[in-house]
């Protein structure tokens, strides 16, 4: 079961950190005298889906790959 968490949380991590990812790189492309999703240039779209990628592929990985830590159990009082 260990596995499958640890999955699931690598796999919800990345796909969060693509999300932001994305969207800052589209708003570095809003940024300007004139904005609006008709100004964004196709090579600004696929640096935000780079972006996207990037992030996904690195941070689920490295969530993938560092160990949850054992639970720690509670002195009885």
């Amino acid at each position: 079961m260990t596995s499958t968490r640890g999955t699931q949380k690598a796999w919800v991590s990345g796909f969060i950190s693509g999300i932001i990812a994305f969207l800052t790189s589209l708003l570095t492309a809003f940024q300007g005298p004139t904005t609006g999703l008709d100004t964004i240039t196709m090579s600004q779209w696929i640096t935000a889906v780079l972006a996207f990628v990037v992030a996904f592929g690195g941070t689920g990985t490295i969530t993938y790959k560092t160990p949850n830590s054992a639970p720690v159990e509670q002195e009885a009082r």
